[in-house]
């Protein structure tokens, strides 16, 4: 008999951890395996039904700041999450050790003496067909995401002026909805980008929030897809998912968050921008079969074979459960820190915010 589940994610938003999570919903209800339903929660629509044998979490403390997640395991059944923010080899930064019977951690490089932590393929859309390329007369250069510290952007214009003479870039920014003053930093890092590009070379900003089928295809026309973050924080670069999907060529920089891509081709400068063009598109494709949602899927099975004979179910339970809220103002506290830092997460400004290891009792030190 299938087990049957319950996604939960948060509120629709203009947000990477939302999307993050309809990415893995999407990969995960392909198994028939299992049976999976889906609900949105905010802290005032936080009631879910039972009567599941497990239930997944898109939990971040940045989107669900007033979640008790130490008291999820009165939940009858199995409670996992997914984790989001790693940093290498940790997946604890931003989410509790001991309160989840599972942890589905998306970061294929992730090793960790933890039975509960599981390292998960990236989420890949699937998508058909794609756009295919028009070949362009002169080369087209894109690069996108949300108005947080640390994309480099400009570090496209710089490598883009050094190698041609003439070409465009596309450079795409929406406003996101957890990013605090996202209209006013994407209007100013336009306006960086605009003014470093030399003469031949054309700067295209626009704001769009695109669906992920309208970003893939719009990876699917450029000559290159570059990302060059220069940013310390955990957390993979989620940016790179809908590039891999377009398969067109692909540059990053050698950064902690593309070490998933570095696994497979060398980062920029060690290959400049026309090598990637050139050598880049057999490595895309390898990380597009890797990184499948029939893999993903599969892995989440596998998970599921390990984990749900530990524990004890009463999926006859019927009803519904209240998630639990914090007792206190700490998670006001946590949502308000999260706001003030994000893009500059690092791993100084986690050592400075003890808030963390009080919220979260971490058994290691951060």
């Amino acid at each position: 008999m299938a087990a049957n589940g319950l996604f939960i994610n948060n509120v629709k938003a203009q947000d990477s951890i939302y999307e993050s999570g309809l990415m893995v919903y999407n990969c995960l209800r392909l198994s028939e395996q299992y049976k999976l339903d889906y609900i949105e929660i905010n802290s005032e629509q936080r009631t879910i039904p039972l009567g599941y044998d497990f239930y997944f979490f898109n939990y971040h403390p940045g989107t669900m700041p007033w979640l008790d997640t130490g008291q999820l395991k009165k939940l009858p059944g199995l409670v996992l999450t997914m984790v989001l923010e790693i940093l290498p080899g940790n997946p604890f930064v931003l989410c509790p050790p001991k309160h989840f019977d599972g942890y589905c951690v998306l970061d294929p490089t992730i090793r960790h003496k933890n039975t509960r932590v599981f390292a998960f393929p990236r989420p890949l859309e699937s998508v058909s067909p794609v756009e295919p390329y028009v070949e362009k007369e002169i080369p087209v250069i894109g690069t996108f995401g949300f108005a947080t510290k640390g994309k480099g952007f400009q570090h496209v214009v710089d490598a883009v002026n050094k190698e041609f003479s003439n070409a465009v870039i596309k450079i795409n920014i929406p406003f996101g909805n957890f990013v605090p003053d996202s209209e006013a930093y994407s209007q100013f890092l336009a306006k960086l980008c605009k003014e470093r590009a030399k003469e031949g070379v054309e700067v295209i900003v626009t704001h769009d929030y695109m669906s992920k089928e309208q970003l893939i295809n719009w990876c699917s026309q450029n000559t290159l897809n570059c990302f060059l973050y220069d940013r310390n924080m955990p957390g993979l670069a989620a940016t790179t998912d809908q590039a891999i999907v377009a398969g067109r060529p692909l540059s990053v920089a050698q950064n902690d968050t593309f070490r998933h891509i570095l696994a497979y081709l060398p980062p920029y400068p060690q290959w400049n921008l026309q090598q990637s063009i050139d050598q880049s598109m057999l490595h895309v494709q390898r990380m597009r079969e890797d990184w499948s949602p029939a893999n993903f899927a599969r892995r989440f099975e596998d998970m599921l074979r390990q984990l749900m004979p530990l524990h004890k179910m009463d999926t006859k339970q019927q009803g519904s459960f209240e998630l639990p809220l914090w007792k206190n103002d700490l998670p006001q506290q946590v949502k308000k820190i999260f706001k003030k830092y994000k893009g500059v997460f690092s791993m100084r400004k986690l050592k400075q915010l003890r808030i963390f290891r009080r919220l979260f009792k971490y058994e290691e030190l951060i």
